[in-house]
């Protein structure tokens, strides 16, 4: 295909955009989706799931509880509130330590299955994989109708998580906090996904609309009701021979390299 200098000079530029803030929120939910992904997925990628951020992750959520504790008995003391020590810690993260061994616990097992699966140099394994989908969560229907993968993962699977942890909230477990925030991000950082991705597809297709309509549009002067709603914009040349030769110059021709597998 040929690339389209004047699709990328005019609606290039705000799809960089988008995408940037597209990638930034995908990148920032990385932490949330880790957090429940662990629990209904298998065989992710080496590059996609990482040990060490679980560990972390691990490590700020154990002591996040005695920091709330302590930023509460400093407002106590200046006559703000009433602080909570810990017994109320137990009582309120109980199900939130709990949580986080379960976490760990599943987190070592996805470092396990990685390391048994088939080498990524060996182009055998993709890297990047967010692993194995729930075969269970996958046969879930809705008014007896099955979903597709968009479907369960921007909605079944953060939902299963949403409504866990609307329920932990209404007993007054924290856990139901976290699980209920993460299940959102969660939700949206796939749908990120999947915009990024409509949008690739359909960058792609509007170029080769604009490759195919140019001529059409620019040299010929059509309607865009005539060009599949494509309109050149920018002053031409009065001379239809002048405005073909500048529409040729309007892309150019580039090499896709294809691996053979």
């Amino acid at each position: 295909m040929k690339k389209n200098l004047y699709y990328k000079s005019i609606y290039g530029r705000s799809n960089i955009l988008k995408g940037s803030i597209l990638i930034f929120f995908y990148t920032f939910s990385s932490y949330p989706r880790l957090l429940l992904e662990v629990f209904i997925r298998k065989n992710f990628g080496e590059r996609y799931f990482s040990f060490m951020s679980a560990i972390t992750i691990t490590i700020l959520l154990s002591i996040f509880p005695f920091f709330i504790a302590g930023i509460s008995q400093m407002l106590s003391i200046s006559g703000y509130g009433r602080g909570f020590g810990l017994e109320e810690i137990f009582q309120h993260y109980f199900t939130w330590y709990l949580f986080l061994i379960a976490f760990m616990y599943k987190s070592m097992e996805r470092n396990d299955e990685i390391k048994r699966l088939p080498s990524v140099f060996d182009f055998a394994r993709f890297s990047l994989s967010t692993g194995e989908r729930h075969p269970r969560i996958l046969a879930f229907k809705w008014k007896g109708k099955s979903l597709d993968v968009r479907q369960v993962e921007t909605l079944v699977e953060p939902g299963l998580f949403f409504f866990i942890g609307l329920f932990l909230m209404l007993i007054g477990q924290s856990l139901g906090t976290l699980l209920f925030f993460s299940s959102i991000f969660y939700s949206l950082s796939y749908m990120a996904a999947y915009m990024i991705g409509d949008h690739f597809v359909m960058d792609k297709i509007d170029e080769m609309i604009c490759n195919e309509e140019m001529v059409g549009s620019f040299v010929e002067g059509r309607d865009p009701s005539e060009t599949r709603g494509f309109s050149f914009y920018g002053r031409k040349p009065t001379d239809p021979e002048t405005r073909r030769r500048l529409a040729d110059a309007f892309t150019e021709d580039f090499e896709e390299t294809v691996l053979a597998r």
